[in-house]
Order: structure tokens, then C-alpha cells, then sequence
């Protein structure tokens, strides 16, 4: 029998991984900044008005916690990507596939 196939070389020891250190969770602005800079980001709360007087709230949010009947709009969405970065007073157009819409934005919120 070929030394390939005896019990003698089972005998190797475990294979430990190192485990890798954990990165330090992003810096995050304090709210405090957040409010005083006044402009839509994650996790902000943006009121909007539409030409009609018509208001909407909505919650930006990532895309797994994204919920629009709940007022919860996803970053990646058309609205979520035309709020970004803006502030109160600014008017934004949604490119939707029924075709764009303009909408003020009365607020934003922390």
C-alpha cells in the first residue's frame, strides 16, 4: 500500500484564520451640523410642495429600507437622487416615466 493512503499523515493540525480587524464605522456628522447645513441626505426628512400646492413629506432612506407608501424614498430613486444635496427653497425636477415634475422644497429635516 502507497504512503498516500495510511492514517499517519491525518494527523495535520487546524487551519486557524486570523480574524480581520472590523473597520471603524463611517464618520458621520454630528445632527447639530446636519440641521445648521440644512441640506437632503440620508436619513433626512424633506417636505415638498408641487405647483398644485400639494405637500408630501418623505423619509430618505437606502434602498433595502425603502417604503413609498410610507413616506420612506430610497436615495436611488429618481426623487431620492433629485433631493440630494438640496435645501429648503430649491426647486428640483423628477424625471418620472409619466414624464418630469417640479416640486419645491419647503423643508428639511433631522
Amino acid at each position: 500500500m502507497s504512503k498516500a493512503f495510511t492514517k499517519e499523515d491525518d494527523l495535520t493540525p487546524e487551519v486557524v484564520v486570523p480574524q480581520r480587524p472590523k473597520a471603524p464605522p463611517p464618520e458621520t456628522p454630528p445632527i447639530e451640523q446636519l440641521r445648521g447645513e440644512g441640506k437632503a441626505r440620508l436619513g433626512a426628512r424633506v417636505k415638498l410642495s408641487d405647483p398644485d400646492g400639494h405637500q408630501a413629506e418623505y423619509r430618505l432612506v437606502t434602498p433595502d429600507q425603502a417604503d413609498p407608501t410610507h413616506g420612506a424614498v430610497s436615495v436611488e430613486s429618481p426623487l431620492g437622487r433629485a433631493l440630494l444635496g438640496k435645501s429648503a427653497g430649491e426647486e428640483v425636477t423628477v424625471e418620472r416615466p409619466r414624464g418630469p415634475l417640479e416640486y419645491t422644497i419647503e423643508g428639511v429635516y433631522f
